[in-house]
């Protein structure tokens, strides 16, 4: 927050000062704001999880916040006693169209050949709709969750 404040603080008294601010702007900040958005998600998905499903105590939580696994690797994943119960993948996008939908179909196939039960967390109605659609339709063993508690949805 403080570069964004610092990034708009410069005076903007033509056309080409304003692009320039907001072309600083994007360059700043687009990334970290994707990734702080998906490791907060990613976070309320393991308080999700504690919450409703009665997680093990003792359970070890691991994450991949600012990554992209492989296809071992969730976003985030519970283990208890050296052995994989949760396997998690989590998306901040909200509309299901063009590369996010063919995203979210590779996405779930992973995390339906991951071990532990299998949860796929969204933001939105929309792409918890269509997600479990897609799981549905290939029949993944897999729970989709919308997640109340990240309002970062609209």
């Amino acid at each position: 927050m403080s570069e964004l404040q610092s990034l708009t603080r410069a005076p903007v008294e033509a056309v080409e000062d304003g692009i320039r601010v907001l072309v600083e702007l994007r360059q700043a900040t687009y990334e970290d704001l994707n990734q702080i958005q998906h490791e907060y998600a990613a976070l309320c998905a393991v308080h999700w999880l504690i919450a409703q499903r009665r997680v093990p105590g003792g359970t070890i939580w691991q994450w991949n916040p600012r990554q992209t696994g492989d296809a071992g690797e969730p976003d985030i994943r519970g283990v208890l006693e050296n052995k994989v119960i949760i396997s998690g993948e989590v998306t901040t996008s909200l509309k299901p169209k063009g590369t996010i939908d063919r995203r979210m179909a590779l996405t779930l196939r992973k995390l339906a050949d991951m071990q532990g039960e299998r949860f796929y967390f969204v933001l939105s109605r929309e792409m918890a709709n269509r997600a479990r659609t897609k799981a549905s339709k290939a029949q993944y063993d897999l729970e989709v969750v919308q997640l109340p508690s990240a309002r970062l949805a609209t």
